[in-house]
């Protein structure tokens, strides 16, 4: 089981890098700063983000927000008998470094409040509040990451023409 939001996947396509680069080319628009509300476009790519060489840095776009949609990185390598391509979803840097902050100070508070509630005779539920609100986050955050992931990765068979292959 996997306790971060953070995915490597390899898929194996018939097809050649050459060919896979182009679907995803065709698949993919440049990212913009605002897709949401009055500078939304109906007619979008499924993918925002850039090919470089054999490489990508991808991207759903989505018509809601999601601070835990997965940051989309992969290589295309040319093999016998077709493609492999190696895929990496993570969180964003800055969805990261929020986390690990507030992640840091909720648990702060919480452990004080627990340490003051072992100190004390008379025990109060209320300090178990910000370690439930952590627990809360986590949950959240989970499962969001793998909506998006799951969503991703049966796009990505499906324009890759591709099947996720064990490492």
């Amino acid at each position: 089981m996997k306790y971060l939001p953070a995915e490597d996947i390899s898929f194996q396509s018939k097809l050649k890098a050459t060919e896979l680069i182009q679907r995803l080319k065709d698949s993919i628009e440049p990212e913009r700063a605002f897709r949401f509300g009055l500078f939304q476009r109906r007619e979008t790519k499924p993918y925002q983000g850039k090919v470089v060489g054999n490489s990508f840095n991808i991207s759903r776009i989505i018509s809601y927000r999601n601070s835990f949609l997965p940051r989309i990185s992969g290589n295309i390598e040319n093999t016998f008998d077709g493609s492999l391509i190696k895929v990496k979803m993570r969180l964003h840097v800055a969805v990261l470094i929020f986390l690990c902050i507030w992640s840091g100070i909720v648990g702060t508070v919480g452990i004080g409040f627990l340490s003051k509630a072992f100190g004390s005779t008379h025990f109060d539920p209320m300090t178990l509040i910000p370690l439930g609100m952590l627990v809360l986050f986590y949950v959240v955050m989970m499962l969001a990451f793998q909506y998006e992931s799951t969503q991703s990765k049966a796009d990505l068979e499906s324009l890759f023409e591709a099947e996720i292959v064990e490492e």
